[in-house]
């Protein structure tokens, strides 16, 4: 699926790639709000986050452009391994044939619970890193084959899919993932 070449200086990206995924969305819904459940469906299985996923958007530097990957690994019944690479591309509209950077393990996931209804599906986990720095995680499915993932807080500061809802709504499509 993803070419296996490698980038000069996939170490320095490496910061940048944690910084991203700190950075990707946090936030919190406002449970006041009527929700938008779009009526509700069966609790989704974290099987439906396996795989590799591509960036939608395009990041331009000078005469580069870039694109993330994720990798999500099943491990367990509620966890997986978390993986994170770029793919770099001559010119700057992510076009052409890229040169890929990793993916590199950046840590590990485990999910408490999962919500979905007709439009959303959420996953609430902790997310440690390789270093052992634990994260709240909402990793969402929208849009059939759309991966966003949000930042929170332990415990959750959007304990409902509509507050987590409300977050997303808020993510350019262009941060979220598709395979």
């Amino acid at each position: 699926m993803l070419a296996h070449h490698r980038l000069a200086r996939p170490v320095a990206l490496l910061p940048v790639l944690v910084g991203l995924l700190a950075l990707s969305a946090c936030g919190g819904g406002d449970d006041d709000n009527p929700p938008d459940d779009g009526g509700s469906v069966p609790p989704p299985s974290i099987t439906e986050l396996e795989g590799d996923w591509v960036q939608r958007g395009c990041t331009r530097a000078g005469a580069q452009s870039f694109k993330r990957t994720l990798r999500a690994r099943i491990t367990g019944q509620a966890a997986l391994d978390y993986y994170e690479g770029v793919l770099t591309f001559n010119g700057g509209e992510c076009a052409g044939t890229p040169q890929q950077a990793g993916p590199s393990r950046l840590g590990t996931v485990t999910f408490a619970r999962s919500e979905a209804n007709q439009t959303l599906a959420a996953h609430w986990g902790e997310f440690r890193t390789v270093t052992g720095t634990r994260f709240g995680a909402i990793w969402t499915l929208r849009q059939a084959n759309t991966l966003c993932l949000l930042g929170d807080e332990i415990p959750t500061n959007q304990p409902s899919l509509s507050a987590v809802a409300s977050s997303v709504a808020t993510i350019p499509l262009d941060n979220c993932f598709t395979r």
